[in-house]
């Protein structure tokens, strides 16, 4: 599984480093966070455009130096309703990772480098801002348990087609220009409960695009500096402008995110089983936590070990 899952005590460890930082590169605005953070989407601030290892130069040379399985790519001009898990496995022809680095712009190329904290060198980056993250996100949403980065290279014209994650997101522009367009993830007309229910149950694929969601996104310009908020599973895909682009995602959950997760996964059980209308969850808190904790006590009854 990518990604790695925080301790109480390392929660604790990035809420201090964060909050004690005396370098930092997420100048985010506390009353924006306050008002739209993981119910809308909205524009964010960074420094990251200033930092050495985010040129092109030494992240081509971390996509050569890291294991295979963290650098997915592919030629970056594919139809932006593709769907986007299989984009990736599209017939590449004799397209090698090498190849497609040397002659990336020529091959409209796109290139995403899977948790580049593993690497020594981007490590202790990739934590500080962490840091400044859980240190911004304490009052609204306390504890980050999961967090999984990485860093989007394309070419002139690539497509990111539209998708939805399963966690929150801060989508950070580093070189270059896009544009990310978003829909609200609370948008029945975009995402079914049922929908949702299987996405977070990880059933079947995640819901398609339709034409007739165009008229509901929301369009973000990014340039170096800024960045775009992505609520908690909102859908989203992303346009490389006339230039090559990078940018940092940094994908993570939360102890709130991790209960609505279990409550969409109880109410994708209770389908199962044949009951088709459950409470959507987001309607009542009370009720995502109860379904939360009876989901919890079926899988312990299942696993007793898990206890351990």
């Amino acid at each position: 599984m990518l990604g790695e899952f925080v301790s109480p005590a390392q929660y604790a460890s990035l809420l201090q480093r964060g909050r004690h930082a005396t370098e930092r590169w997420l100048p985010f605005d506390t009353a924006q966070l306050q008002a739209d953070y993981n119910r809308r989407p909205f524009v964010v601030e960074h420094r990251l455009q200033q930092h050495a290892l985010f040129d092109i130069a030494p992240l081509f040379e971390l996509a050569r130096r890291v294991p295979a399985r963290q650098v997915k790519f592919r030629r970056g001009d594919i139809a932006p309703d593709a769907d986007f898990d299989a984009s990736f496995n599209l017939p590449q022809g004799a397209l090698t990772l090498d190849h497609l680095l040397r002659h990336f712009e020529a091959l409209h190329g796109y290139v995403c480098i899977n948790n580049p904290e593993l690497d020594a060198q981007y490590r202790p980056v990739i934590e500080a801002l962490l840091a400044e993250i859980a240190a911004h996100i304490h009052p609204l949403d306390p504890h980050i348990t999961w967090y999984s980065t990485y860093v989007f290279i394309s070419a002139q014209g690539a497509v990111t087609p539209y998708h939805m994650d399963r966690e929150m997101n801060f989508l950070l522009q580093i070189r270059g220009e896009k544009t990310a367009d978003l829909w609200d993830q609370g948008d029945p007309r975009i995402m079914s409960p049922a929908q949702k229910d299987r996405l977070l149950a990880y059933e079947g694929t995640r819901p398609p695009y339709q034409p007739s969601f165009e008229e509901r996104a929301m369009h973000f310009t990014l340039r170096p500096g800024l960045g775009v908020h992505h609520p908690f599973i909102a859908p989203h895909r992303v346009w490389t402008h006339s230039n090559l682009s990078v940018s940092l995602a940094f994908t993570f959950r939360t102890r709130q995110s991790d209960r609505l997760t279990a409550a969409h996964q109880f109410n994708a059980r209770l389908r199962r089983l044949g009951l088709q209308n459950p409470k959507p969850v987001g309607e009542s808190p009370w009720v995502d936590s109860a379904k939360a904790q009876a989901l919890h006590a079926l899988q312990h009854l299942r696993h007793p070990l898990q206890r351990a």
